[in-house]
Order: C-alpha cells, then structure tokens, then sequence
C-alpha cells in the first residue's frame, strides 16, 4: 500500500467519501492507463498486420477524419503536458508521468495504425474490431475529464487568488474540450461504416481500352482510382479531383489548389478543360436529379419533378424548400458548429485585450503577458481555419444547389405541359435560371448567420456590461433603435427589390424579342421605337433600384456611423456619472463595440436575403409546380390495337390553354377566345400518306400538334402507336441549332454514309454542299439565321428523314421552298424514301395531295371533310406535275456570310483588367463625382481614426491608482461583474450624488464629440453620394450598351449567339446595377480600414514596423499570385455562363421538336455537361479564394500576435503607454478580417469589372451601321421611282459576288415580280435596297436620290416589307398592327384584319386587346404571315415589297390577297419575290435572277411565249400550264 501510496503521490483510495467520487489517481490507472495501454498494444499488433498496396490510392473522408482528430488529440496532450512541467515541474506524481507516456504512445501508435489502415480501407467498414472496442475503452476519459475540469473551474477557481493555477486550469479546458469534441468526431465516423469495395489499379495504359475505361486512366502510368458502387453511374465520376487525394494538412491549408495557382501565374487558364474537376460531391450528373430522386410517382417519367406539386386549392406548397432541406440539409446545418466555433473564438480577443493592457498596466511577472499573447494567438489561428472552412463549406453546398436547381428548371422546360409552359416568356424563365437561382443559392450563408448574429449581439452586450456596468443599457438602447430602424430598412429594400424584378423580367423578356426579330426590326427601322420602350422599361427599373439604393445607403451610414455613436454615448454617460475610463476597459469597450456593429449592420441584409431568397423561393416553386406532361396519359393506349391504326383520335377535343383547374386564375382571361379542335375523329393506318388541306386558321397546324402532344386534351381520347419512340416533325417555321449542317442532320444518331447520302440527295441539298465553302461541315448561325428559308426546310427535313422514324408530320415543308424543288421534295423524299412510313401532310400545294391515300380538310378547328383524293379534289384544277429527277438546284448560302468561322469564340480579355475599363466606369459616374466620393471615404475613415486616437489621449491624461497589487482582483470583475459591492457600482445602490465630472472630464467629451459629428457628416454624404454615383454608371452603361446594339449591323447577329448577348443585359447588366457598386463600397471602406490600422498601430507601438515590411511584401506577392489566377477564373466563368443561357433559349425555341423526336434525354446531358463546365469554373474560383483567404487569414494572425508580444516586449522596459497599447491591439483585432477582406473585396471588386469589361468592349468595338445619310427630305419619296446602277454586293471580302452589275429601272407605281432558284441573289435586293448591307460598287437610287445621302432611320421608315419568316412581338393585336403608336381609330384596324382575312380570328381571341403570346404563338404561321400584311396596309408608304409574303397560306386566299394588295397599293411601287410563279402574273414585270445576275426583266406572258426563256422554264418545272397562266 506504501508503494502505491507513493506512485499516487497521495493516499491510495478507491473511493473519496468526502467528495463522492473516484480518487484521481484510481480514475487514473483505471481510465487512462489501462485502456490507452490497451489501445497502443492493439494497434501496434495491426501496424505489423496490415500490408497496404505499393499504389497510391484515394483514402475516404472518414478516415482521413479519423486520422485528424487523433493527431490533434496528440498534439493536444503534448502541449498539456509541456504546461505541467513549466507550471508544475517537480511536484508531478509518478502516476501522472505514467498516464502522459500512455496516453502519448497509444495516440502516436494509434496515428500510425490509422495512416495505414487508410491505404487499405477497401478491406474494412470501420476497421479491426479488436482496435475499435479498444478505443471505445478510452472514450470514458475524456468525458469524466471534461467533468472534472469544469466542476473545479466552477467551484475552486474564483477561491484562489493563485494565477498560475487559473492559467492552468482554463488552458486545461479549451484542450480537453478539444479533445472531446475531436472523440465525439471519431465515434461519428465509426458510427458511420465505409463502403467495402475493391480497388481498380492500372498499372500500364492499354490500348485496346475503350472510351469509357480511358476515362478511368487518367494521371499517367501510376494512376489509380477506386470504384465503388455510386462511381459507376457515369465515367465523368472517375475523373479524380485533387481535393479527394489531399491530405489533412493540406485540406486544413488548402495546399492542394497550388497547382492551380500555378496554372493561373503561368497564364495555362485559357479554357474550360484548365481548371479541376469537380469532387464527388458536386458531381453534376448525380446533383442533377438530387431533386427528384425521391417520392417518384410516375415510373414512365424519369425526370419528373414529381414533389413540386400544388395543393388542390392551387397555391404552392413550398416542396422546393423540403426538397433542398431532404437533400442538402444535414450537411448543410452540420457546418453551424464550425460557424458557433468560429463567433465564440472571436470573442476571446477582446477578452485577452483587456487582460493585456491590465498586464501593461501592472507589475505582474512578464510570463503572465506572453501567456496573454499566445491565448490571442491560439484563439485567433483556430477561429481563422474554423471561419474559412466553414465559408468554403457552406459555398461548396451552395454549388451543389445551384446545380440542382439549375437542371430542375431546364428539365422542368423539358417535360411540363406545352400549354402550361407558354405561361412563361423566354426572358422569365432565363430570370429564373439566373437571378432567382443565385437568390436562392445565397440563403447558404445567410441562414447560419440569421442565428449567429443575435448570438454574437448578446454576447457583446454581457462583455460591455462586464466592463461597464449598467451604462451599457444605454449602447443597448441606441442598438435596439438601430435593429427596429435596419428592419424597416430591410422591408423596404425588399419591396423595392421585388419592383426591380418585375420590370428586369419584363426589359429581358422585350430584349429577347428584339434580338429573335432583329431582322424585322431592322428592315422596319423600329430601333428607336423598341428603344424607347426598352428604356421605359429600364426606367421603371431605375426606380426600384434608385429606392433601393438609397435605403442601402442609409445601412451604410448607420454601419459606419454607430461605432462612434455609440462609443460617444457610453463613455459620455460613463465618465458624467463620476466614474474613471481605464486603458482596459476603453479599448476592452472600443474592441466589442466594433464587433457589435457587424451583425447590427448584417442583420438588415441577411433579413433581406432572406426575404429575396424567399420571393425567388415563391417565383421558382409557381415554375416548378406546372402540371408534367404524361404521355401515356395524354395518348390511350387501349384506343387501338391490332387493327393496323398509327393514329386514331376518337370524338377528340384539344385546346391550346390549361383546363380550368390547372390554370390558375387564367381560364377567364382566355375563356371563349380559345382555337380549340373539336370533334375529330381520325382513324390513319400505318404506312398511309394523309393530306391535310385548309385555310388560314383553320387548325391544320393545331392538328398536327394535337397528334404529337403539343395540345391540352380536354374531351375524347387520342391513340398514336409510336409515341414512345417519338415522331418526326417539320414545323413551318424550321428550328436549327447552331452547330453545322451535318450535326443538324445526324442529330446524335450514327453516320451511316450511304443513307446519309441518300437523304441529302433526295433533299436537295448536295448541290447546297457543293457551294458552300465546307460543305456540310459549314456551321449554322443561330437558329439558322444565315441560311436562306429554303435551305432550312430542307434540312430540317433531312434531319427528320435521317431518324428513321414510323411516323412524320410534315407542316407544309414544300411552302418555303422553289416550286421545283417542292416538286423533288415531294417525289423523291415524301413519296419516295419515305414510302412505306406514315405521313401526314399539311399543304396548299393541292397538286400533290392526288398522290395521297386520303385527305383530311379541316375548317374552324372541325374535320369539315375526309375522304380520298378523288372524293375531295377536282383534279380539273389540278395543275400537271412534270417532274425529272435530273432537275439540279442550285442552292447557295444566300446572305452569303463567311462559313468557315461563323460563330467566333467569345471575347475573352487575358491578364488584369484593364485601366480603360476602370476609366470607363469612372466616366460613367462622373469625373467630378467620382472624386468627391474617394475624399469623402477618405475623411470618414480619418475621423473614424481621430476619434479613437483622442480617446487614447483621455485614458492617458487620467492618472492611474498607483498600485498594481490589486489588479488581479480588479479582475474578477470581468468575471463576476454582478458584483455591484464593488466602488466602482456602489454608487447604483446609495442615495448619495455620483462625483461630478471635472473640467477636463466635459473638454475630452466636447472635442470626442465634434469629432463624432463630423465623422457622422462625412459618413452621410459618402454613403448617399456613393449610392448616387452607381444609379448614374448603371444608367450610362444600359444606354451605351442597347445603343450599340441596336445600331450593330445585321452580321453581327448572324455571327453572335443570342445567349451571348443576352448573357450582357441579364446578369452582366445585373452586376453593374447592383453586385458592383455594393462590392466596391466594401473595398474602398476596407481598405482605408487597414490603412488605418497600420497607421495607429505603427503609432502605437512603432517596433512593429520591423514585423510589419516583411508581411507587407509578403501579403503583396500573396494576393498578386492570387489575383493572375482569380480573375482568368472569373472570365472562363463568365464565358461557360453564356452557352448555358444560349442553349436554354435554343431548347425553349424548339422544345416541340425536341420532346416530339423523344431527344429530350441527349438535350438534358448536353444541359449537364455546360452546367458541368460552368461549375468547374465556379469551383475553382472558389478553392483559389480559399486558398487567398487562409493565408491572409494567417497573415492576420501573425499581425495579432506580433502586437501583442510587441506590447509585452515594450512593456518589459517601461516606456510604453496603455492607451497606446489598447488602441493598437483594438485595431490590430480587425486586421485579422481586414487583410482578407481588403483583397477579398478587391478581387471581388475587379471580377465584378469583367462585367464592365464585356459591357465595355461591346461598347466600343460592336461594328455600327455607317449611316453617312444627310437628306431629310420629308417629301422624299413622291413617286417611288427605283434605280439599280450597275450594283456589286460582296458579303466577305473573300467570297464571290452575291450580286454583279445588276442594273434596271422601276417606274412609279409598277408592280414587280422576282423569281429564281433559292440562293440566286433574290433577298440579296431587299438588302440592297434597305441598305441592310452595304454595296461594294454601284449605286442605287429612289427618286433619283442615291439612298446613302438618306438616312437609315428615313430609308426604311418610307418603305413598307412583308417578310418570309413573320415576327410578331408580345403584346396585343392592336400593338402589332400598329407598333408606332401612330394615332389610327379601331375601325381602320378592323378593315385592314378584314383585308387579310383575320377579322374572324381576332373576334375570336377577344377584339383588338387581346394577346397575342409571345412572338405570336396564339396564331398559326400564316396568320401570323397575314397580320404582317395587314401592318403594311396601315402604313402610307410608296414602295412596298414582298418576301414570299404569302407562302404559308392556302391558293384561294393567296388569290384574295393579291386582290387586296393590287387595289389597296395600285398607287405603290410594288416589288414581290415569290416561289409560287402565279404569284407574279398579276406584275407588270417580272425580273428573272440566277447567279447574282439579272437575266431577263419583261412583262411575265412575253417570256411565257418564250420557251427558251429562264422563266418559261421554271414555269415548266413548277407544274404551271401555260393556258393556266
């Protein structure tokens, strides 16, 4: 018993009958030496056991989470134990020697084990179980210390007056708290097992590899990666991301982003593929349906969004939001303890603060001071790694969102009801993708800090009444003033926030329509008109963002104004009651009131961001919610069946609006005013080729969509044997993606070289790809744009050929088309090589529907008949077809624009953004303007500074109470500052009068407060002059930019992706109104924060300047290392961002096609992979910021820590002043932030520049038309008189004329007609004509003035044109007939509908108000052909031309409209280009083209007479008898 008496130290005891409780020296052989020898014998049986592969291999997180918290245990447990032997030394027991040595082999020994087990994880779920149980053992320990230390802490601490027992003991708590916090880490990822696999080791390339097993051999000879069950789902997931091979260390320092630094400082960042992989867990294709993976409901549709559905009572259910939360959500609120670490770690530094400048006040011993300075140390190096991996964190969930999102909303556009989704405008739907996205995205951090913050607001105000009593109460008043204020600042920037949204909807959604019309736009002249509008629009915006603004200004000023107020408040009341300011407490008080600030000031915009986050939250969930599209809902499968049907539509009922229950208070707007189909029954047999014959409107269209599923299905039921397989379409309007002509072919199908020649061959397209300067590897323009409309039907009807498909609707592809060349459509394509498959055939060409098996005619939305060709035709009428197969075609590209290159790359500047963009910006502002903000940022800034120097001077002229023995005592008040007995508070409780303040006490509070009011002044005006200056750039750069596009010529949009310009009026716009100017703000106010801080600290404490040059060299190569990279990682983000938006657009144009060929799969993994690339960009940015932050982060440590021991130092030979101290360490606390924020926010600051940049360079180097016109006649032109004088066009200066020395004369009033192949220089005229194009030699003259002295505006203005592809923009009838608002009674609009036939249907849709829908959806092609004609007849204009005006509308109506243009423009000059050859007969003349060459110009029945003749010929070719003619 004497020997283990000895070994304890004390008496040997089982059980203390005092204290109720083990002994330490049992609880210490017991729970410590025992398992822990267990522990260390275990693992090193398994070090000797376990043999890991010669391979380098990804070690899971959970191991390297095991591996971390047992090496932070260690290190932990060595710095206990080098506390005791400098505090203790010699008093330590034997048991307490033994106990460290256990405790210190076993966690080494255990390292070790798991350094090893790691390497071969694949093997175990947890590990060894032998090893495990004996951890398990060790786990009591850290909990019955963690007990022990806390009950001494509570009970004994505050009963002795001995220091270094109080160091010790709360040393020992922060460890073992660590400590326990590491083991309860440990059990987590015991808890959890790891997925048992083996692993894939490649040790040579091969080549025999296919494509997907490369994808697996991707780091060279030494690569390997392991496969487990989830990494199967895509070949992508293979591809390694160096944050999954990094070790702890370099997690915890982000050592593993240098090589993209490096990248980034070599300028190797020039494209997509540049920047990392993206981590398992951000794996696009898996996030790309974390959404809808759970609670699907309909197995037949893999991408329904089956949560996202709405109550009965229609109003959302907010499912997206549980949908987040199931996904994302316990990673997501898991980062809160990092977040709660990092705000208590924050605290400490005041805290030490006020114990250092005591100490600097004291004569305590010198080891007290340094034990100060390295708490300031530790508590700010563990708060920096907590803050920066808790911020790289919740981004890193905030990506994972983003994409989830992102391809919800593409996939929602993909499979919800066409009805249903024509709700929605292109701009809206490209908001939601956008803004509402990154709304919703950034609620990541907000949410976290909406608790914080109140907690950190509490904490504050325990600390200042710690130090100053109950006149904190004052600080608190004014603060809860600030909160009630900042809340309505929030409610109504919220407000204004939701304005600025809807009119941003509506400005991108009118942009949009532009820019898809720019062509009629153009040839209209209605720049300034849709400018106007535009800028309306823009206005009402301004508006909200000016409210906006200017209620953020007033957070601003409050933010940066409170500080003072409240300093000035608290030490008024402070110093008046009678008390004395202390060095400690003022800079204690000065240190928490500046961390107050920052959720006060935080809290408005987090409430706001919420509320944002919640508006778009509402807006995507209304999206969301659109009822799917059910396909075997939508067709009946049971209707038909053995019975040889394809299509068969039972007493069928189809509307183009939602029933009333799924349209959500929009069935009375539309009620009675809908095109519906009703009562079909239509029975077709495969194999069949069905006619469908009608007028304008009569449905033909409509039917075809009914059949294909375009429709809403009211009544009766509908059968199509192969929609599971999809149907070709061919619409009237041909969609095209931009990719080449063969691409647009293939459509994602495997080249078969000899069927692929035959469908070009039988499309007439191989005399196209003989022209064309790379043949059918030419690129197409977007949508097709720099094809002619002839050669886009036919490859969008090769590419319907080329699938292979059993069932074709084909809506009159013949119409577009030379009447020859319809002629070898029809015989070689229609009724050759798809003979055999099912066609349905919507037409005017009645001449080919003798060849059908039966014809349909449809009149008012019914069958008004259907028979066959002999019951329905009078073949009388019917026109001869004498058709060759040896006809050619000579087709050429006819806006003959350069097709080598077409779409360029977009723009992307390389290296620092430069000065002429920032020049840019500041003229924007204002020369005068700008320069008063930077001086008034820089007074508040000194006064800020000032003022806390004065306070230094105060506390400095106060003398101090002598002694220093009491200032351990003093001390405790910190700790119990309940304790009003004391002098300090006995005042509170007695009758007698506090001590009057003395003169100096009023002459310190007098000037302290001068110096708060002017800070206050300079603040207001900084605040609200800045918020004024970005109104005024974002303005100037919106007018610039929609006045440079609007002035860019017609190639420009041939050769520029819509995204890409829409990419600069959404977001980039979006960034310059408000990302901008707020992140600007915060980098002037920070850095002049710094500035400050260096300068107060070096004057506090000037040996800091001998730390401070190196850190400053450091800190600039640190952050210019980091900006090469940032901002070539901003620019790649930027540019994958507008692929995104273009094919979006691109599959919302054509999304009836697309879910009609069943493609809606391969269009949803090329969304994914743009996502894809986009977010790797996004990710990157993200490591390198985090790679910056930590570093300056540590920057700021070692700034803190080299200040405190500075003041130690200085102290140590008495020559420095504790104000001094105090107001440096004050300052030196925020360097910490500061220094990560200054470069943070400048990073920001120039990425945010880009957007200017690109804003910039369309600015100035879009090519603008050269409008050298002068003459503003108002009475040209009288007669409208038209010369071509020897005229030369030349699209590219390295491609062959599209027009040579074309020459004739128009006579006032003559009625022209032009004919020729497609591509023979027809549309070329018009171009000419409208100075569309310029000329490259000749000229030409209306009125015998040469159009280019006229201006553009006047040219076009005086001309009236009726294109071939019709564009209508949203709005109602009457906007679209009359689009200059010119002042023209209904009854005039009413007589030009009824000219064209279209008064019927616009009775039917609800008179001259009603909607048309967005680019005039609500009307079939030739409506839409027919409302364009009725706009010309409106206009009193003497020349008037005709672009295959009426090629979408049936003969009989074509025949009314040839009367009406003759009688209505008998007095015009009017020019017609037509396919259709009896369309011309009516002309005086007819001009011949072929070739860019006028070849024949005489009346039409001459060169009838003429067989010889080009147009004979082509008479001849398209059927027509010459007795017909």
């Amino acid at each position: 018993m004497e020997n283990l008496n000895k070994f304890c130290g004390s008496k040997f005891q089982i059980w203390n009958n005092e204290k109720h409780s083990f002994p330490i020296c049992f609880e210490t052989i017991v729970f410590v030496i025992a398992p822990f020898t267990l522990l260390a014998a275990t693992s090193a049986y398994f070090i000797g056991r376990l043999r890991p592969p010669d391979v380098n291999l990804r070690i899971p997180d959970v191991f390297n989470m095991r591996r971390m918290c047992t090496g932070l245990t260690l290190v932990l447990t060595i710095a206990i134990l080098t506390k005791d032997v400098i505090l203790i030394k010699s008093s330590m027991s034997a048991v307490l020697i033994i106990s460290y040595c256990a405790r210190i082999t076993s966690l080494l020994l255990h390292l070790i084990f798991l350094w090893r087990l790691g390497m071969i994880h694949f093997d175990y779920k947890r590990g060894p179980g032998v090893v495990t149980f004996s951890w398990l053992l060790t786990f009591p320990y850290y909990i019955v210390e963690m007990e022990r230390i806390i009950t001494l802490y509570i009970f004994d601490v505050y009963n002795s007056k001995d220091d270094i027992f109080y160091i010790s003991l709360t040393v020992d708590l922060f460890c073992v708290a660590a400590m326990v916090a590491c083991q309860f880490t440990y059990l987590v990822t015991i808890v959890r097992k790891n997925p048992k696999f083996r692993t894939v080791s490649i040790l040579s390339p091969d080549s025999s590899f296919d494509e997907s097993q490369s994808a697996v051999y991707q780091n060279g000879v030494d690569g390997y990666c392991d496969v487990t069950a989830e990494d199967m789902t895509s070949h992508a997931q293979l591809q390694e991301c160096p944050e999954e091979q990094a070790g702890c260390l370099s997690k915890l320092f982000f050592c593993w982003v240098q090589p993209l630094m490096k990248k980034g400082a070599k300028k190797l960042l020039n494209k997509e593929s540049s920047v990392y992989h993206l981590p398992q867990d951000l794996n696009t294709e898996l996030l790309s349906n974390k959404l809808t993976s759970n609670r699907q409901t309909t197995s037949n549709n893999s991408y329904e969004y089956s949560r996202l559905e709405s109550t009965k009572t229609g109003k959302p259910t907010h499912t997206v939001l549980r949908s987040l939360h199931q996904s994302f959500g316990w990673k997501y609120y898991s980062l809160g303890f990092l977040k709660l670490g990092s705000d208590l770690l924050a605290f400490a530094g005041p805290v030490l603060l006020n114990q250092l400048v005591k100490f600097v006040e004291s004569n305590d011993p010198i080891a007290y001071g340094c034990y100060y300075a390295a708490g300031l140390f530790a508590s700010s190096f563990v708060g920096s790694l907590f803050s920066t991996h808790f911020d790289y964190q919740v981004n890193k969930v905030a990506l994972r969102m983003k994409t989830s999102l992102i391809t919800s909303i593409y996939n929602k556009t993909m499979i919800s009801k066409p009805v249903s989704l024509s709700r929605y405008t292109t701009g809206e739907i490209t908001n939601f993708m956008s803004t509402d996205v990154n709304r919703i995205v950034n609620f990541c951090p907000s949410f976290h800090q909406f608790w914080s913050l109140p907690i950190q607001v509490a904490i504050t105000l325990v600390l200042l009444y710690m130090q100053v009593g109950i006149v904190f109460l004052a600080g608190l008043g004014l603060t809860l003033i600030m909160i009630l204020f900042n809340r309505y600042l929030a409610k109504k920037m919220g407000e204004y926030n939701r304005d600025m949204m809807k009119h941003k909807d509506d400005r991108v959604k009118l942009m949009t329509e532009i820019l898809l019309g720019i062509r009629v736009v153009k040839f209209n002249a209605w720049e300034e008109l849709l400018s106007g509008k535009i800028n309306q629009i823009r206005s009402k915006e301004m508006k909200s963002l000016k409210g906006l603004k200017y209620f953020d200004a007033g957070c601003v000023y409050l933010w940066a104004t409170t500080p003072v107020l409240i300093t000035l408040l608290t030490f008024s009341i402070y110093s008046v009651t009678g008390h004395q300011l202390t060095a400690a407490q003022v800079f204690t008080v000065v240190a928490l009131i500046n961390m107050l600030i920052f959720p006060l000031n935080a809290f408005p915009w987090v409430i706001n961001g919420l509320m944002e986050a919640w508006t778009s939250l509402e807006r995507l969930e209304d999206f969301l919610s659109l009822p799917d599209q059910h396909l075997d809902h939508y067709f009946n499968i049971q209707s038909s069946q053995n019975t040889g049907e394809i299509v068969k539509i039972d007493s069928g009922c189809f509307s183009w609006n939602l029933p009333p229950d799924d349209a959500r208070g929009m069935e009375d707007q539309y009620e009675d005013k809908d095109q519906m189909l009703k009562n079909l029954n239509i029975s077709i047999k495969e194999g069949e080729l069905v006619g469908v014959m009608g007028c304008v409107g009569s449905g033909k269209s409509s039917l075809l969509s009914a059949i294909s599923g375009g429709m809403e299905r009211v009544d009766g039921s509908i059968y199509v044997g192969c929609y599971d397989d999809g149907m070709a379409v061919v619409t009237q309007e041909p969609w095209l993606q931009h990719a080449t002509i063969r691409e647009n072919i293939l459509w994602g199908s495997k080249h078969d070289s000899a069927f692929y020649e035959q469908v070009i061959q039988c499309c007439a397209l191989k005399e196209d790809f003989a022209v064309l300067p790379n043949g059918d590897l030419t690129e197409v323009g977007e949508n097709g744009v720099t094809l002619s409309g002839g050669q886009k039907a036919r490859i969008s009807l090769a590419r319907a050929v080329y699938q292979r498909k059993r069932l074709y609707l084909l809506d009159d592809p013949l119409s577009a088309v030379d009447q020859h060349v319809a002629a070898q459509l029809f015989h070689e394509c229609i009724h050759g090589v798809l003979g055999g498959t099912t066609r349905i055939l919507c037409t005017h060409h009645t001449k080919y529907l003798k060849h059908a098996d039966h014809i349909i005619v449809m009149e008012g939305g019914k069958v008004a008949k259907h028979g066959t060709p002999s019951q329905i035709l009078d073949f009388d009428k019917i026109e001869d077809q004498s058709y060759s197969s040896k006809e050619t075609n000579s087709e050429a590209t006819e806006s003959g624009v350069e097709q080598k290159s077409l779409i360029t790359n977009e723009e992307k500047a390389v290296g620092t953004v430069a000065l002429h963009v920032y020049k840019s910006y500041w003229l924007a502002i204002g020369g005068c303007l700008a320069f008063t903000i930077l001086l008034f940022v820089v007074l508040m800034q000194a006064s800020k500074v000032i003022s806390d120097w004065w306070l230094s001077q105060w506390v400095g002229s106060v003398p101090t109470n002598g002694t220093h023995g009491n200032h351990h005592e003093n001390s405790n008040y910190f700790i119990f500052p309940l304790a009003l007995s004391d002098a300090h508070y006995t005042f509170l409780l007695q009758d007698n009068e506090p001590t009057p303040a003395n003169h100096d006490v009023m002459w310190y509070l007098m000037i302290y407060g001068i110096i708060a009011g002017s800070n206050s002044i300079f603040t207001l005006i900084r605040a609200f002059s800045f918020a004024y200056g970005g109104l005024r750039a974002a303005k100037v750069m919106h007018h610039k930019l929609l006045t440079a596009i609007m002035k860019a010529p017609i190639s420009f949009f041939d050769t520029t992706p819509l995204g890409r310009i829409i990419n600069r009026f959404s977001s980039d716009l979006y960034t310059i109104d408000d990302s901008l100017p707020f992140m600007l703000n915060i980098f002037l106010a920070q850095l002049a924060s710094v500035i400050g801080t260096i300068i107060i600290t070096c004057y506090g404490l000037p040996y800091f300047a001998l730390l401070l040059l190196p850190l400053a060299v450091c800190y600039y190569y640190t952050q210019h290392y980091y900006r090469l990279t940032s901002r070539e990682l901003k620019r790649l983000s930027s540019i994958s961002l507008s692929p995104i938006y273009a094919h979006f657009t691109e599959s919302l144009l054509g999304v009836s096609t697309i879910r009609a060929f069943q493609q809606v799969k391969s269009f949803r993994s090329y969304n994914i992979d743009l996502v894809d690339r986009n977010q790797r960009c996004n990710y990157s940015t993200l490591c390198a910021q985090k790679w910056l932050g930590i570093r300056l982060q540590m920057m700021g440590v070692v700034m803190v820590t080299g200040v405190a021991f500075t003041a130690v130092i200085e102290h140590r030979f008495q020559f420095i002043a504790p104000g001094l101290v105090g107001l440096a360490l004050s300052y030196a606390l925020s360097v910490t932030g500061g220094l990560s924020g200054v470069i943070t926010s400048f990073t920001e600051t120039e990425k945010h520049m880009v957007a200017v940049e690109r804003q910039a360079y369309y600015i100035n180097n879009v090519p603008q038309e050269r409008d050298m016109g002068t003459n503003s006649n108002q009475q040209w032109p009288q007669e409208g008189a038209i010369e071509f004088n020897q005229v030369n066009l030349k699209y590219r200066p390295n491609l062959p004329l599209a027009l040579e020395n074309v020459e004739f004369k128009i006579a006032p009033g003559e009625k022209i007609g032009i004919v020729g192949r497609t591509g023979s220089g027809k549309s070329s005229l018009f171009l000419v004509l409208f100075g569309i194009v310029p000329t490259t030699g000749g000229a030409v003259y209306i009125d015998k003035v040469n159009i280019k002295k006229i201006p553009f505006r006047k040219l076009r203005s005086e001309m009236a044109i009726i294109p071939q592809d019709p564009f209508l923009f949203s709005g109602s009838l009457r906007d679209n007939l009359n689009p200059t608002n010119l002042t023209i009674d209904d009854e005039k609009l009413w007589w030009a509908l009824e000219s064209c036939g279209l008064r019927t249907i616009g009775e039917q849709m609800g008179g001259l108000g009603s909607e048309v829908g967005e680019r005039g959806q609500r009307l079939s092609s030739g409506q839409r052909q027919l409302l364009c004609l009725a706009r010309a007849l409106l206009r009193n204009v003497k020349i008037v031309c005709l672009d295959e005006a009426t090629a979408n509308i049936d003969q009989e109506s074509d025949q009314k409209i040839q009367e009406t243009i003759v009688k209505h423009f008998a007095r015009c000059t009017v020019i017609t280009i037509a396919h259709r050859i009896d369309s011309v007969m009516r002309s005086d003349r007819v001009i011949v083209m072929d070739n860019g060459h006028v070849i024949e110009i005489v009346d039409p029945r001459n060169l009838l007479k003429q067989p010889q003749s080009v147009f004979a010929q082509l008479a001849n070719q398209s059927g027509m008898r010459t007795e017909t003619m």
